[in-house]
């Protein structure tokens, strides 16, 4: 259609953004930006303003895939200015909302949620129910970052609803994924390994590469809680994969951060170092705050293991500062239990009391069984050296609860119950491909046999058509030659009577 210059304009340019859209943006987000940079070009030389602002929001997606996010905001911002000036709310909200998700991955919660709940009043009044879902989930995914797992869940859930009625799978699996995390954070690992899987299987169908890596992370992450790190590291390089091929900066620091995690915990620190270090510069390069507490932490944890106390406090100490500023609960009850940790290795028992009791406190506000597991282990240890030892057996028996809770015979059986059902899908879906392929290759098989067969059959029929037809040609011949003959014969007889009549002639004369 796009390049049928007979169809309309506006056919042409719907045509080459579906095709960008659908075809590229999750697979080859730079051949999106391309293919989007070629609409536009089409609809600014046409004046065809919704189009041009279309292209620029296509574009600024296609970025924030790669994780540029400054020219994302750039690209988001000329389309929402497009859609003001031509009065277009639905291509407003739209705008509004991706730039709050570009804050959101920054970090900063405060600007992406006041840019969410503007697109999302925007789409209730014009009843527009996608982008209602889609401002739904990210305010939940607001929350989530908060440690408000209730209002989170509420708020996926009511975005999972809409996203069913309207038929949007790829929406769909993204809430599964969503409400999956909040069962992880929960230690619900049944659950949480069932919506990962779910999401993955939609994501597998649709060949969303961004999904597809987000729900293979996921799933490592829950191996690791359980303490199957080769499965873990297999998830977590998958992902990392995937995230090269589509150049998704901010999944393959993600993904690097935790391969890195992988090799601290198996004691290797210099792998360690290494992979914490290449994910921390790519979140620095991309500006996500999140990403960069995250490795400043990961880095501190480095230093702690090494006996280099002073180096390992001051990168904890820059960690949980900029997850205050975001306002990250989880992440500062993480912060605040290793730091916790080194002052008891220390031997400073008050601070270390300090920190790993506020640890314990949001953990427990949040409703987080691996913080609350890690809390309750650094106050047993605590509690012990300074005599307490009724306050120590508490929190060993809160540990050791919590421990239990994630290490459960239930959650390890349903982790690999799923693990094997999808397995057994893929297996079955590919085994099922193969079959309609040897289906298809046996009727075709069969077609030309069939032609064959019909072709030697009409060969046959020319053939003895022919032969009729030669044998018919022959008997005429042999007929006309016969009749040829008797006439010759006759000619013969009268010739010969003629020359009898004139020898009787000459006789008589």
């Amino acid at each position: 259609v796009w390049n049928d210059k007979a169809q309309p304009d506006t056919n042409r340019l719907k045509a080459i953004n579906d095709f960008a859209w659908d075809g590229y943006l999750y697979s080859q987000p730079d051949s999106a930006f391309y293919f989007a940079q070629l609409g536009y070009n089409f609809a600014e030389s046409v004046n065809n303003k919704k189009w041009m602002s279309n292209a620029y929001n296509l574009q600024g997606v296609s970025l924030w895939v790669t994780g540029d996010y400054a020219k994302a905001i750039d690209y988001h911002t000329r389309s929402l200015k497009i859609d003001k000036e031509i009065g277009n709310k639905k291509g407003i909200a739209n705008s509004l909302n991706n730039i709050g998700l570009i804050y959101d991955d920054q970090g900063d919660y405060a600007k992406a949620i006041v840019y969410y709940t503007k697109s999302l009043k925007i789409d209730e009044e014009i009843g527009n129910k996608n982008g209602i879902a889609v401002s739904l989930n990210n305010i939940g995914i607001i929350y989530e970052n908060q440690g408000d797992y209730e209002k989170a869940m509420d708020y996926y859930i009511r975005s999972l609803k809409i996203k069913e009625e309207i038929g949007d799978k790829r929406g769909i699996a993204e809430s599964l994924n969503n409400i999956g995390i909040i069962y992880d954070f929960q230690g619900d690992f049944a659950k949480a390994i069932d919506y990962y899987t779910r999401s993955l299987k939609i994501q597998e169908e649709l060949g969303n590469k961004k999904g597809i890596a987000n729900s293979l992370n996921n799933i490592g992450d829950i191996y690791k809680d359980q303490g199957d790190l080769a499965k873990a590291m297999d998830y977590y390089t998958k992902s990392l994969k995937i995230e090269e091929e589509i150049g998704n900066k901010n999944g393959i620091a993600v993904s690097l951060g935790n391969i890195g995690v992988i090799y601290l915990d198996q004691g290797d620190l210099a792998k360690a170092m290494n992979y914490f270090t290449k994910s921390l510069k790519i979140f620095e390069e991309i500006g996500n705050k999140e990403g960069i507490a995250m490795s400043l932490n990961n880095l501190g944890l480095i230093y702690h293991y090494q006996g280099y106390y002073t180096k390992a406090i001051d990168y904890y100490t820059r960690s949980l500062k900029i997850r205050k500023e975001m306002g990250n609960k989880s992440d500062i009850a993480n912060s605040l239990n290793h730091l916790g940790l080194i002052y008891k290795d220390q031997g400073n028992l008050a601070k270390a009391l300090e920190k790993s009791t506020k640890a314990l406190s949001i953990a427990q506000e949040i409703g987080k069984i691996n913080s609350i597991k890690n809390a309750s282990n650094n106050l047993w240890e605590t509690y012990k050296k300074l005599g307490k030892h009724k306050q120590a057996l508490e929190m060993h028996e809160l540990h050791i609860e919590m421990r239990d809770s994630i290490l459960s015979i239930e959650n390890k059986e349903a982790i690999i119950q799923q693990e094997f059902k999808h397995k057994y899908e893929k297996e079955q879906a590919l085994a099922d491909a193969k079959h309609q392929e040897q289906m298809a290759l046996s009727a075709e098989r069969e077609k030309r046999q069939q032609l064959i067969a019909y072709s030697a059959g009409g060969g046959l029929v020319i053939v003895l058509a022919f032969a009729f037809f030669i044998f018919n040609r022959l008997r005429i011949t042999r007929r006309q030659k016969k009749v040829i003959e008797q006439q010759k014969e006759l000619v013969e007889e009268q010739k010969k009577d003629i020359t009898d009549s004139i020898h009787y002639a000459e006789n008589i004369q």
